[in-house]
């Protein structure tokens, strides 16, 4: 079938009711199908918690988080260098000592354009709206020096205001500075359309002027806007400020020393020169992200840092926003599937490590590449894939407890009388429903106390039991210990009787013989009951001692060839039969003796039944080999059952507890026994055993 088609029947079945799903699918089917379900419900939460981050991001609700970070990451960052070549000549508190009030008269900055002729630029971020006396000298000054830019600036009204039309600098620029939600400076728009003319930014025009090189403007001058209209301002060539640190980094003089002659005009040659006021309480201080200890800057001086960005390329620039969002969607989907993998401690781990990573992400673009990424939408992602992933895993972990519930319920034979009232309300809506987990705690705990009274009666039949077995073992016991007497005289006596029917020419020899046999089977009926008792009864320690092995396997011998007599048996011993063991010498003989009997058993009188000792450095091999019966291979396997007597033991004595046994002992003897049997009626019984 197509992989479509099995995915659109496997949807389809999702689809159906619980009771349609019981009737026609299996219990693994129903179990994949639900699994199934609940991944398709987790992926579409996933999606639908990142396009709301997205969408969020978009609407601006992360900007002010965003911006608080932004912030810190220039606190944390502290100062850079600034450019040597820009120079600020403030109008300061010295300068108003000494030239009078504000505004000044105008004839000073006429001399200090003077003492300016080496300067490469002039900038002014001084209006001069008003007219004055010496405005004729300003105008002069200005002609003669050929290199200076003065403001303009849009009022409230949407008039534009320039200098005074009496005076004639190089270029104009305004010098607009763009204010962010807590009025905080960040950022500048180099070009202003204002009735479709363009108004460059005082940085730009000067930034022109030093290197030679037009600004690259989205916008050709004097290209219309298709939309324009005449009450509209339109802003273009957004730039961050990348500010160099708080107020003070640029060199300053004061306009008072520049006029005094205390720098000769060498000192300002090749220098960028911004002329502004920097007297607190005249000029309006501009707060940037350094201002948190209320040391907001001058305008002249954040004008200053953006010319510093424009002639060493030092803005910050923003992520790509698609970049941003494919990042954004990959980051949320990869953690979506770690936080289902990973336990709940090592989620919490790879939860906050990448809250971690983002932040420090965010700050090594920033301090050592000069990018923004915005970090909120990140991490508000993770927060609530982290949060679903959890519950997610609390629906599953709600839902399998109460599947494990009903079949508690189910296999006690008990009435699920809660499972029938709240099965509509299952998994994590169970946990916040009335009574929420409470309710489920206090089920549990009934469940609990049930349990606990089921075990308290368990343990009293247990211990009846026990005590029942014991009043058989002591009875099986003293009843062997009752036999064992008479069955020692008839013994005596028939062997007695044996030596007289020898002297008489043995006519009765083979009676005897079976006489003497059956003793010893009842003999060994008794001791295997009373062994099969002591191995069940995991109470009793084995009583262990060191057994060589060479000599206990002759001395077993010997005792076998007695018990019978009309069959050959060979003992093959290793060369190094000198490996011992620690066992109970008593239960590992009986072992043996079992092994020798059941080889006796199922083989032909005149074949010979082997007993071989192969012995290594870790581990003794003993090995009951003989020729008789094939043995088939589901018989092989269950060989070792208790009661399992195999379909060729039918005419063969036996209750099945032989083998049993055998296993039973070898394995408290922390060995293995196994039996292999081929076509040709080759059996070999083999115990494992670790050696000394």
């Amino acid at each position: 079938m197509p992989e479509k088609n099995k995915y659109s029947s496997v949807v389809c079945m999702a689809k159906k009711l619980p009771s349609t799903i019981d009737k026609h699918l299996s219990p693994q089917q129903v179990h994949m199908v639900k699994a199934t379900k609940q991944s398709i419900t987790y992926i579409l939460v996933i999606f639908a918690i990142t396009l709301a981050v997205v969408f969020a991001d978009y609407l601006g609700l992360f900007l002010e988080m965003d911006t608080h970070m932004y912030d810190l990451c220039f606190r944390l960052r502290g100062t850079r260098n600034v450019s040597e070549r820009i120079v600020i000549v403030a109008i300061d508190a010295k300068t108003l000592e000494r030239y009078g009030r504000w505004p000044i008269k105008r004839r000073y900055y006429a001399e200090m354009l003077e003492k300016l002729d080496q300067a490469v630029v002039v900038g002014f971020d001084l209006l001069l709206r008003e007219p004055s006396d010496d405005d004729r000298l300003l105008d002069a000054a200005i002609k003669r020096h050929g290199r200076v830019v003065l403001p303009e600036y849009i009022d409230t009204g949407l008039r534009l205001v320039k200098p005074l039309q009496g005076l004639s600098p190089y270029r104009f620029g305004h010098i607009h500075i763009e204010p962010g939600i807590d009025n905080t400076a960040r950022e500048v728009y180099h070009s202003l359309y204002f009735n479709t003319v363009l108004l460059p930014s005082l940085t730009s025009s000067l930034y022109e002027m030093v290197t030679g090189q037009p600004f690259s403007r989205l916008r050709e001058p004097g290209q219309p806007w298709a939309d324009a209209a005449p009450d509209r301002i339109y802003q273009s060539d957004r730039r961050k400020i990348n500010f160099h640190g708080p107020t003070g980094q640029f060199t300053q003089v004061s306009l008072a020393d520049v006029v005094g002659n205390r720098y000769p005009h060498q000192y300002f040659r090749n220098r960028i020169v911004l002329v502004g006021l920097t007297v607190p309480g005249i000029v309006d201080e501009i707060s940037t992200p350094f201002s948190q200890a209320r040391n907001r800057m001058a305008g002249v001086e954040v004008h200053a840092n953006i010319l510093n960005n424009l002639l060493d390329n030092s803005s910050l620039r923003d992520v790509a926003d698609w970049l941003r969002i494919v990042c954004l969607i990959s980051v949320s989907f990869v953690l979506a599937i770690a936080f289902l993998k990973l336990n709940e401690r090592n989620a919490a781990l790879v939860w906050f490590s990448n809250l971690f990573a983002i932040s420090a992400l965010v700050w090594f673009l920033f301090a050592g590449n000069n990018l923004w990424l915005p970090p909120t939408a990140f991490q508000v992602s993770i927060c609530l894939i982290f949060l679903a992933a959890y519950l997610y895993r609390l629906d599953s972990a709600a839902r399998r407890l109460d599947r494990e519930h009903e079949t508690m319920t189910a296999l006690l034979g008990w009435e699920n009388h809660d499972t029938l009232q709240r099965k509509h309300l299952q998994g994590l809506f169970g946990l916040l429903s009335e009574g929420g987990i409470n309710a489920k705690i206090q089920r549990q705990i009934r469940m609990t106390t049930k349990l606990v009274n089921l075990h308290k009666q368990l343990e009293i039949a247990l211990m009846t039991e026990r005590e029942a077995l014991d009043n058989q073992v002591r009875f099986v016991e003293m009843l062997s210990h009752e036999y064992r007497t008479p069955l020692a005289i008839i013994r005596a006596n028939l062997d007695i009787l044996e030596m007289k029917d020898g002297v008489a020419g043995g006519a009765h020899s083979t009676n005897f013989s079976k006489m003497k046999r059956a003793m010893s089977r009842l003999v060994e009926i008794m001791d295997i009951s009373l062994e099969r008792r002591r191995l069940d009864d995991h109470c009793i320690k084995m009583e262990r001692e060191r057994i060589h092995l060479g000599p206990f396997l002759r001395s077993l011998m010997d005792e076998s060839r007695e018990l019978w007599a009309e069959r050959n048996l060979v003992l093959d011993l290793d060369d190094h039969d000198n490996h011992s063991i620690d066992g109970d010498r008593s239960l590992f003989k009986t072992a043996i003796l079992n092994l020798i009997d059941n080889a006796i058993k199922y083989s032909s009188d005149h074949e010979p039944v082997r007993v071989e000792l192969r012995c290594s450095e870790r581990e003794a091999l003993i090995q009951v080999r003989n020729r008789g019966r094939v043995i088939s291979g589901d018989d092989l396997e269950r060989v070792f059952d208790k009661y399992f007597r195999g379909a060729t033991s039918s005419n063969t004595r036996g209750a099945g507890l032989g083998l049993y046994l055998v296993r039973r002992i070898i394995d408290q003897l922390g060995g293995t026994v196994t039996l292999e049997s081929d076509n040709c009626g080759n059996t070999v019984a083999s115990v494992r055993l670790p050696t000394a």
